[in-house]
């Protein structure tokens, strides 16, 4: 069974649709403005960004350009693949990345736990769509494709709590 063009128009909207959120990602080398330096969520949510989470956010990029290649494949084996040998890892290796990630404040405990949640939601959509593809299972396909659609709103989840934070703090995120 082959995913269905559904699902690959969801991963091209997916794609475009997060680029800001990509670019607010992936570009978390940020430049955070304010005077608020000696403030401890500010310091914890700016180390967060900035530091702790660049690594997070290089493999998010990875995933999101592999993702885009889904379109061109045209046989089970290479998604198979690309979901085995690239996503998978990437996710694996993002969550291990979070798990050292240990923020001070309540806060930013909080923007990371939903992060986690964004890459728990990957994991299992792809998983799925990998037993999927070895089973030429088309309901275990739709679920996978349904938990990544969580993971994007997960997503859109973070984005907005992160924007929100960053309000707060009176932080500019600049891409």
């Amino acid at each position: 069974y082959r995913i269905n063009n559904k699902y690959i128009k969801i991963m091209e909207g997916f794609i475009m649709k997060k680029i800001t959120a990509l670019l607010l990602m992936a570009v978390m080398s940020l430049t955070l403005l304010t005077g608020c330096l000696s403030d401890p969520v500010y310091d914890d949510f700016e180390n967060f960004l900035n530091v702790e989470m660049s690594e997070v956010n290089a493999n998010y990029v990875k995933i999101t350009e592999e993702a885009a290649k889904w379109a061109e494949f045209e046989e089970d084996a290479e998604l198979a693949t690309s979901v085995k040998d690239v996503l998978l890892p990437l996710v694996d290796d993002s969550l291990e990345k979070l798990a050292n990630i240990n923020p001070e404040t309540e806060e930013i405990k909080e923007l990371k736990a939903k992060y986690v949640k964004v890459m728990d939601a990957y994991k299992e959509g792809f998983t799925m769509i990998f037993e999927a593809l070895e089973a030429q299972d088309a309901d275990k396909m739709n679920e996978g494709n349904a938990k990544l659609e969580d993971g994007i709103a997960l997503l859109d989840e973070y984005n907005a709590a992160l924007e929100a934070k960053a309000e707060e703090l009176g932080a500019e995120i600049e891409y």
